[in-house]
């Protein structure tokens, strides 16, 4: 309950921001990614302390957080063409909270945003009859947590978990 409400409260207003910033400007400033990493991160780990039951959960969010934000931050630097250095720098907050809310959801996030990101590529190239045209990703990554929750029964389902 208190995860939900770390989504809704501290997440959901900057990532608002954030993906209307991306939209526009392409974009994904720090100071806004920042402090919208701590934030959750402050928030969560305050669930972590009146909570000790979600102590697992959230120790795992954090370190596939860190994981997967490493994987890619090297990503971005080796490879600019397949990911911008701002998605790099905002998959970990958002790879922490759909984590926190539970395995199945990060997975449904992942394939989600995979999913879509994908789509609108294809569309973007449709449109444009153009490849390599770059097209604000950050919009889609910030919905992750959001497209896990409502992805978490399918993939429960397809994992046999009944999620």
């Amino acid at each position: 309950m208190i995860t939900l409400a770390v989504l809704l409260g501290v997440y959901l207003p900057p990532a608002l921001v954030l993906a209307w910033i991306d939209g526009r400007e392409h974009r994904l400033p720090n100071v806004w990614v920042g402090g919208m990493t701590l934030a959750v991160s402050a928030a969560l780990l305050l669930e972590a302390v009146l909570l000790p039951s979600a102590r697992g959960t959230l120790r795992t969010a954090a370190i596939l957080a860190l994981l997967l934000g490493a994987g890619a931050i090297l990503l971005a630097l080796v490879a600019p063409p397949l990911l911008g250095m701002g998605d790099a720098k905002t998959l970990p907050v958002v790879v922490l909270m759909s984590a926190a809310l539970g395995g199945e959801v990060l997975l449904a996030s992942l394939l989600g945003i995979a999913v879509i990101s994908g789509l609108a590529g294809g569309i973007v190239m449709l449109a444009t009859r153009r490849s390599g045209v770059r097209f604000a990703v950050g919009p889609i990554l910030l919905a992750g947590p959001f497209l896990g929750l409502l992805g978490a029964p399918l993939v429960g389902a397809a994992l046999g978990t009944g999620g």
